[in-house]
C-alpha cells in the first residue's frame, strides 16, 4: 500500500515537472511569434459604414490596406480629381467584424502578460467612430481581456504558479489624472490628483482582486470595478458636459505572479487605453471649455506620437537618448508600458484605428491613417520579461 502511495506521489510529480517544461516552452514560442510580428504594431477597424466610396468590404476584411478616397473634385480646367490615399498595416477589419474577432487577434499579446510583460493596446480616432464600443462595450477588449487572463491563471494555478491580480481605472482630462475607482469627492476640479503620476506624490488607487479557483466569483469582482469606474465616468460628464468623451481612460491591470515548486516570478501590466476622439481645431468648432478640451487632447495624443517616434529613432542604451514622456499625463502614466524602464525593451503596444465610414469624415480618417502609417513605421527593440 505504501508502495503504491509512493507510486502515485511520483507519477504526480513527473506530470507536473512535464506540465511546467511545456508550458516555458509554450512560452518562449508565444515570445517569438509575437517577436517575429514587432513589438509595435498597428490595426485598423472601420465601423458599419453607409452608402460612401470606400473600398468593398471583400478588399478589406483580413487584409494589410487600407484606402481613403478623397471626395470627387473639379480642377482649375474642369477635369475630374479622385484622390486615393493607400496606407498598409498589421492588419484590417472590415465593417462586418465583430468585437470577438477583433479580440481574437489581440488575444496572443494579451496572453503574454501572464508570462510577465509589459503591455498596452491603445483605441485611437475621431470622436463617434467606435472607441469606447470596441474597447468596453459587448464582448469588448476589456471584458475579453479579463475573462481570458483569469481563465489562464486558474489553468496555471494546476502547474504550481499563484497570482495576485490589482485593478486600476483612471482618466486624464485636462491633463489632470483622475481616479475612477476612487470616492465621488475626487471630481473636486480644486483637488490636484496629478501627484499620482509623480515619484513620491499621491498614487492613485489600486484594487486587489483575489483569484481563486471559483472563477465567477472572480470575473464579478472585476466586473464590479469596471461598473465602478462606469458609475464615476456618468457623475463627472453631469458635472463637466460630456467630460467622458473629453477625455482618456486607462484601465491598468497587474499581474504578480510565482511559482514555489521552480522559484520562477513574473510581473506583467496590461494598459487598456480609450483614448478621446481625436479632432482638428477648425473642423470641430470648438469654443471656451470645450476649446480647452480639444486642444489638451491634441497635445496629448501629438505628445504619445512623440514618445512611439523618439522610442524608434533610440540607438543602443536607453540613456544615451531621451524619451519626452513628461511631455503628457497620459504618456508618464503608461511610461512602464510604452517603452518600458530597462532600455526600452519590456513592453508590447498595439494601437487599433477606428475609421468613420461617412465620407464627410475623409479628412479625419486620413489624418488617423497617417498617425497610424508613422506607429506602423516604428520599430521598438525585442521585448523583455520583468
Amino acid at each position: 500500500m505504501r508502495q503504491q502511495l509512493q507510486d502515485a506521489i511520483d507519477a504526480r510529480n513527473e506530470t507536473l515537472d512535464r506540465l511546467r517544461t511545456e508550458e516555458v516552452v509554450r512560452r518562449r514560442l508565444n515570445a517569438t511569434i509575437l517577436e517575429l510580428r514587432g513589438n509595435i504594431r498597428v490595426f485598423v477597424r472601420e465601423v458599419e459604414p453607409a452608402k460612401v466610396d470606400y473600398p468593398d468590404q471583400g478588399e478589406l476584411d483580413g487584409g494589410k490596406e487600407m484606402a481613403v478616397h478623397a471626395p470627387t473634385t473639379l480642377s482649375a480646367t474642369g477635369k475630374e480629381r479622385n484622390e486615393k490615399h493607400s496606407y498598409g498595416f498589421d492588419r484590417v477589419f472590415g465593417p462586418d467584424a465583430t468585437n470577438m474577432q477583433v479580440f481574437e487577434d489581440c488575444r496572443e499579446l494579451i496572453q503574454s502578460v501572464v508570462d510577465g510583460y509589459n503591455v498596452s493596446i491603445l483605441s485611437y480616432g475621431q470622436t463617434g467612430s467606435g472607441k469606447t464600443f470596441g474597447m468596453s462595450g459587448p464582448k469588448g477588449i476589456i471584458p475579453c481581456a479579463i475573462a481570458m487572463l483569469l481563465t489562464e491563471m486558474q489553468r496555471l494555478q494546476e502547474k504550481g504558479w499563484e497570482y495576485r491580480v490589482e485593478a486600476s481605472f483612471v482618466e486624464v482630462y485636462n491633463e489632470t489624472l483622475n481616479d475612477l475607482l476612487g470616492d465621488a469627492k475626487t471630481w473636486d476640479d480644486n483637488e490636484d490628483l496629478t501627484a499620482s503620476v509623480r515619484p513620491g506624490g499621491k498614487r492613485k488607487e489600486k484594487h486587489e482582486i483575489h483569484h481563486d479557483s471559483v472563477t465567477g466569483k472572480t470575473t464579478q469582482a472585476v466586473q464590479n470595478v469596471l461598473d465602478t469606474a462606469a458609475k464615476n465616468r456618468r457623475v463627472a460628464a453631469t458635472k463637466a458636459n460630456e467630460r467622458s468623451s473629453r477625455s482618456h481612460s486607462v484601465f491598468i491591470l497587474t499581474l504578480r505572479g510565482s511559482c514555489s515548486a521552480t522559484g520562477e516570478s513574473s510581473e506583467g501590466v496590461l494598459n487598456l487605453v480609450d483614448l478621446a476622439g481625436s479632432e482638428r481645431l477648425k473642423q470641430s468648432g470648438a469654443e471656451g471649455d470645450r476649446k480647452k478640451e480639444t486642444q489638451a487632447i491634441n497635445k496629448s495624443l501629438s505628445s504619445l506620437g512623440d514618445v512611439i517616434a523618439a522610442l524608434g529613432s533610440r540607438k543602443g542604451d536607453e540613456g544615451q537618448s531621451h524619451i519626452p514622456y513628461r511631455n503628457s499625463k497620459l504618456t508618464y502614466l503608461l511610461q512602464s508600458s510604452l517603452g518600458g524602464t530597462i532600455a526600452g525593451k519590456s513592453s508590447r503596444t498595439l494601437m487599433l484605428l477606428h475609421l468613420s465610414p461617412l465620407q464627410a469624415h475623409w479628412q479625419e480618417s486620413r489624418s488617423s491613417l497617417l498617425f497610424g502609417s508613422k506607429v506602423h513605421g516604428t520599430h521598438i527593440g525585442t521585448a523583455k520579461r520583468k
